[in-house]
């Protein structure tokens, strides 16, 4: 106890240190086996617990896939009582299968709360919006997405998945975009959107309509392509790029300054995933000054020569970012291979000093800040957190 109140007491100092901004993915679900996430307490316990990394900006998870995290109107909480649903079985795990995450009228609005009390402890307030409509559960689709299968997404076989209704379609991108009005709506400063959790979901699963009738009107004749032909990925790319685009226009609509962040994954100098996979070109909307920050979430360093290719990869990244921030993972995730304790294997030493080795890093290549992710229960040690103050 005496060691995590000293660690409580130097994150008090933190926001006076400098510009250099510690952002700290946070998903209250994953805390519920130890805090109660429906109660003003539990949240406040969340927030301590995650300061004790130096965070001065948390990261709210708005949503886990199409299911928020708050008391949404545009999203109905689903019937969880039988019988269910055969489309939508119910996540059954002893305590995170009964969180009323959403519900109105049970516990408290979480990320509500959470948004004031971040205020009123003068930390960034960051909406973390997922672009993902499933997270590989059928638990995890929303009411809206069951109720509207004429907008799931389709295979080159033509077999529909529920896991993702397209955003080619105009009212798939209304839904959404009201769904961004009630996340502003609770005052974050910034928002945050990363590719890499999308469910499961790649350009193989845009064959609807509207891209089939696109592609036929600018090929016409031609036979329907790969999923992994270029002009396929560049046709399904400019509805995705529309989005954001009317991402950043509801941004600006507020009439304040909310801060676009943008996350992409597996930097490496043998492609882009974010590109191939997801047509998403983070590049033009650097161009186009649609985003306002670039956050690298993963790279692919080389295991035999980490600390170097991984300066390789971020400034790769910087070169290409403009006017943006730009910030670099010193992340307890190692899901992506690039993790604190990978660098702790392929360089031999502690996790504590692989923590102040990528921060480092950070600072060497002139990053704006660092993005902490997985700051869940203890992921970050007191060794790691007292290298990250």
């Amino acid at each position: 106890m005496k060691r995590i109140a000293l660690f409580a007491a130097v994150c008090g100092t933190v926001l006076g240190a400098g510009a250099f901004e510690k952002i700290a993915q946070a998903d209250h679900w994953d805390f519920s086996s130890y805090f109660d996430v429906e109660t003003e307490e539990g949240i406040r316990g969340i927030i301590d617990h995650i300061r004790l990394t130096g965070a001065d900006t948390l990261a709210w998870r708005v949503n886990g896939g199409s299911s928020p995290r708050y008391w949404s109107r545009e999203e109905p909480a689903l019937d969880m009582t039988p019988p269910f649903n055969p489309l939508r079985i119910p996540d059954g795990r002893s305590v995170q299968g009964r969180i009323r995450l959403y519900g109105g009228g049970a516990g408290v609005d979480a990320y509500k709360f959470a948004m004031e009390e971040l205020g009123r402890r003068k930390l960034g307030r960051c909406a973390y919006w997922p672009y993902e409509e499933n997270h590989h559960f059928t638990s995890k689709v929303g009411a809206w997405n069951l109720d509207h299968p004429q907008f799931w997404c389709v295979n080159q076989k033509g077999r529909p998945w529920m896991g993702r209704c397209s955003i080619a379609f105009p009212e798939v991108r209304a839904h959404k975009l009201r769904l961004l009005d009630e996340i502003l709506a609770y005052g974050p400063d910034s928002i945050y959107i990363e590719a890499w959790r999308t469910g499961g979901w790649t350009v193989a699963d845009e064959y609807v309509k509207p891209n089939l009738d696109a592609w036929r009107a600018k090929y016409p004749g031609e036979e329907i392509p790969k999923p992994d032909d270029p002009r396929w990925i560049a046709l399904v790319a400019e509805t995705q790029h529309a989005f954001f685009a009317d991402v950043r226009k509801r941004l600006d609509a507020t009439g304040r300054k909310v801060r676009f962040l943008f996350g992409i994954y597996g930097v490496s100098k043998d492609g882009d995933p974010l590109w191939e996979k997801k047509a998403i070109d983070w590049r033009r909307l650097v161009r186009e000054g649609i985003i306002d920050g670039v956050v690298i979430a993963s790279v692919k360093p080389d295991p035999t020569r980490p600390l170097e290719s991984t300066r390789e990869l971020y400034e790769m990244v910087a070169k290409d970012k403009g006017h943006c921030q730009l910030f670099c993972p010193v992340s307890a995730y190692t899901f992506q291979g690039c993790g604190i304790a990978n660098y702790a294997e392929w360089l031999g030493i502690s996790n504590g000093e692989a923590t102040r080795k990528l921060l480092e890093l950070a600072h060497a290549v002139k990053a704006d800040g660092i993005l902490m992710e997985c700051v869940d229960y203890r992921n970050y040690t007191p060794e790691m957190c007292a290298a990250l103050h």
